[in-house]
This record gives C-alpha cells, structure tokens and sequence, in this order.
C-alpha cells in the first residue's frame, strides 16, 4: 500500500445533522401523499431533531456514553409505562396533531441542504495536505497557504465524542508541527482511523528515508 500523501478535512459539526435532513425528506414525501398531518411522523422528526441537537452541543467519551446508555434506558422505561403510553391514549382521543404540514418538512429541507452545502464547500477551500517533505494549509479560493517541514511533525489522534464516531467515524487530530511550537488541531475529520493509518505509513516512510540519509 502506498501513501505519498494525506488530505485531512475538518468539517463543521452541522454534518452530524445528516439524519433529520434524511427524515424531513421522508415527511416531505409521505405529507405530499396524505394531504393530512401524521403523528407518528411528527413524533419521529422530533425524536431526530432532538437526538441531532443532543450529538452536536454535547460531547461524550465511551466511559460517559456507556453510563448515558443505562440512564437513558431506565428514564425510556419510566417515561414509557407512565407518560407515553397514558400521553398516546389522550392523545388519539382528541385527535391532537403538532400540525407539521408538507411545507414545514420542505422548509427543513431546504435549510439543513443550504447548510450542508456550505460545510463542504468550506472544507473544499480549506483543508490540509501532508505529503513526503510538508505539511500544506490551503486557505480561500485563491489558495493562500501555510507550509511546515514534515520531518519533525508529530500527531495525536482523539475520539471525543462516541456519537460523532458512530455517525461518521468522526474525531479529532492534533499536529505538532516545528518541534512542537505550534498546534494546529482539526477537531472533526472524518473516517479518522482511515486517515490515521494513512498518516502512520506516511511518516514511517519518512522515518525511513531520513534514517537512510
């Protein structure tokens, strides 16, 4: 396997909204269909939305993730033997509905597509390259850069969030580049076992070809 470089991104967190945006989708779709509003379908984009918000505002070590795990299973339970299922019975009596029509998924829609589409163009213009002899920052259109020499750069690789992890293999790396003067820190590259392993055989090849010298 050969790397001769290694091309890290670092996205905005808006990209872990991926599942509401899949949802709205879904409600546009099947609200165009029934002309009607749908509670279970209201219920469910509000679960989404919520659980979204929950992964982007909080982070969550595997240690805290776990404890999260059993808190929330046993506060579902609660809240379904004696809220839900008591809060579903009133509520299909009286025909409650939160009245999210079809142009209210389309408006979603629209919003978090715009907003998705400015995170990857951000990272398109903006990113770094790690090759055999630098480290290269690409910033802007017209491609203002910042250069390091890679052969004392360091890295460490972090998994803050384990929500973030399980949605896109998402987490964190740190460069120490000039002896570690400096500290350039991408705090949410995707696939990062990908780009890590891509980065070990890089610098090892390096490594090699220094010792050689």
């Amino acid at each position: 396997m050969k790397e001769n470089k290694v091309i890290l991104r670092d996205y905005s967190k808006v990209i872990f909204m991926y599942p509401t945006l899949i949802i709205s989708i879904i409600g546009w779709i099947i609200q165009a269909m029934l002309h009607i509003p749908l509670l279970v379908l209201e219920v469910l984009w509000v679960i989404m939305f919520f659980s979204n918000l929950f992964v982007v505002a909080f982070d969550f070590n595997p240690t805290q993730f776990i404890i999260l795990m059993f808190v929330g299973l046993f506060l579902g339970a609660v809240i379904w033997f004696f809220i839900l299922v008591p809060l579903e019975t009133w509520i299909m009596s009286k025909s409650i509905s939160f009245g999210f029509t079809v142009h209210f998924y389309i408006l979603m829609t629209a919003i978090l597509f715009f907003m998705f589409i400015i995170a990857i163009l951000k990272v398109m213009f903006n990113y770094y390259i790690i090759e055999r002899n630098e480290l290269y920052h690409r910033i802007g259109i017209f491609a203002r850069s910042e250069r390091y020499a890679i052969s004392n750069v360091s890295f460490d690789k972090d998994i803050p969030d384990i929500f973030e992890f399980l949605l896109f293999g998402a987490g964190s790396i740190t460069f120490y580049p000039e002896g570690g003067r400096r500290l350039i820190k991408l705090n949410t590259v995707v696939r990062i076992n990908k780009k890590e392993e891509k980065l070990n055989i890089l610098l090892s090849k390096i490594l090699v070809e220094a010792n050689k010298d």
